[in-house]
């Protein structure tokens, strides 16, 4: 009996050393046979967006890995190869290799190489590959179209399954998946909020899906303004909604659905911001944008304040408990960081307060895990690169259909919604793919308005076809 358990365990890891390592094959053949830019559509995305990070291949002597890890080497391989030599170094990409690379200096000095090989493994494929990838490879407006459409088609998929997830309260790509992996997965169950489960899908965490969803729906929304869609569902001619309006409702409730604070407040910022520089008017709503900000953000911090201060014996609800717990928190941890300012504790090792093991702020676990510099560098990833993009839209025309601006939406989103969450599973390569996305959008001369007209107008999907660099 005993050694029949042994054999179906075995056969169980052995599918699924098998299944992850399909991934760089499958990835290298495509890369090969048609381009690495096909394999980072038609191989990553579908691998990053529709298969949780908690699921792993794990073999002595080699760096654990999950499917979107081990199936984006052999793409950034191949694009270094082909396209490297045209790359130069800007400041964006200096700071994304550094940040890597102190967060893998960190962990090797605060563990040593035979604890830190995870790690560093997930800083080249999680952070410094997704990013070399999408600079290097997406390199004009059709390539944006290509890639912008088969990111929201998959996190539209991701939606509908949502439903499902939060009606019954069970997560089907964690179930139905686990059975091919026995004991991978399990730490993530379902949270509930109000009486409602909270969608989190193949993401694990309902912040971390609510990230995913506003970045799906803000490059839904510059698909849809510019035309990119076709009229009706091919399979759905008879449906009376277009394809963008089903598309764009359907994100939007995926987002409510997650109940996740942190990226409705950077989702609608992130609006707002994108709101004002598409407008006809912008150049006098931006300063009054300044001004509003000015004044609330103090009102909106002393309501906070006012909010958390819980007298004894004082009942609270479960949403100042969730503050108060962040504050307290960011003021007991804050001189632990300090201590250790420079290269911090390391992943596993920074010193834990009883009853505070979970830290509800990237920045802060960042500062902790790999010093208060690598927070610094990721905050100046997310401000330089958040300032340039804004400048670039507002240079472009109104009527542009700006994607410089929708990344700057998407990086406000991301930026608020950190300050809740850790920047783990597949929201860390997704957001690099973004940061190289956007570097490559900002190496290009900016868009003009009569491009914005050319896309708007009808059947402009049928002409904006992808436009792969060629193979030679």
């Amino acid at each position: 009996m005993f050694q029949c358990l042994r054999s179906d365990t075995s056969l169980a890891r052995d599918t699924m050393y098998a299944l992850v390592f399909l991934a760089p094959l499958a990835a290298f053949w495509v890369a090969v046979r048609r381009s690495p830019s096909a394999a980072l559509l038609a191989v990553y995305l579908p691998l990053l967006l529709l298969v949780p990070d908690s699921f792993r291949a794990t073999l002595p002597g080699i760096p654990k890995m999950n499917f979107n890890q081990a199936a984006i080497v052999p793409i950034v391989a191949i694009a270094l190869a082909r396209y490297g030599s045209h790359w130069r170094l800007g400041v964006t990409d200096c700071a994304v290799l550094a940040l890597a690379a102190l967060i893998a200096l960190s962990e090797f000095l605060a563990a040593g190489y035979k604890e830190a090989q995870n790690l560093m493994f997930g800083m080249v494929a999680s952070m410094a590959g997704p990013y070399l990838v999408a600079r290097l490879l997406i390199a004009d407006r059709g390539t944006d179209i290509a890639v912008a459409r088969r990111l929201v088609t998959l996190v539209f998929a991701v939606a509908l399954i949502g439903f499902y997830e939060f009606r019954f309260g069970s997560n089907p790509f964690l179930s139905v998946l686990g059975v091919l992996f026995p004991g991978q997965g399990s730490a993530w169950v379902t949270t509930f909020r109000h009486g409602f489960a909270r969608v989190a899908g193949p993401y694990s965490h309902a912040i971390l899906a609510g990230i995913v969803m506003v970045t799906a729906y803000r490059l839904q929304r510059w698909l849809q303004w510019g035309g990119h869609w076709a009229p009706r569902f091919a399979l759905l001619p008879s449906l009376p909604w277009s394809k963008s309006a089903v598309i764009t409702t359907t994100l939007a409730l995926a987002c409510l659905m997650t109940i996740a604070r942190g990226p409705l407040l950077g989702g609608v910022l992130g609006a707002v911001l994108v709101y004002v520089g598409r407008s006809r008017h912008r150049r006098q709503l931006l300063p009054v944008a300044v001004v509003v900000f000015a004044v609330l953000a103090p009102l909106a911090y002393l309501g906070l304040q006012s909010y958390m201060d819980i007298r004894p014996g004082m009942a609270m609800t479960e949403s100042q408990e969730s503050a108060l717990y962040r504050k307290v928190m960011l003021e007991r941890y804050l001189d632990i960081a300090i201590d250790h300012a420079a290269l911090g504790w390391g992943r596993n090792t920074w010193p834990k307060i009883a009853g505070m093991a979970s830290i509800d702020n990237y920045f802060l676990l960042l500062s902790l895990m790999h010093g208060v510099v690598a927070a610094a560098l990721l905050l100046f990833l997310f401000l330089w690169q958040g300032a340039r993009l804004f400048r670039r839209g507002m240079v472009e025309p109104h009527d542009a259909n700006s994607l410089a601006l929708t990344f700057a939406g998407i990086l406000v989103a991301a930026l608020v919604s950190l300050g809740t969450v850790y920047l783990g599973e597949q929201v860390m390569p997704l957001l690099f793919l973004l940061l190289g996305w956007s570097e490559a959008t900002l190496q290009r001369a900016p868009a003009t308005a009569a491009a914005g007209a050319a896309e708007a107008a009808p059947g402009a999907a049928a002409r904006t076809t992808p436009r792969f660099r060629v193979i030679r």
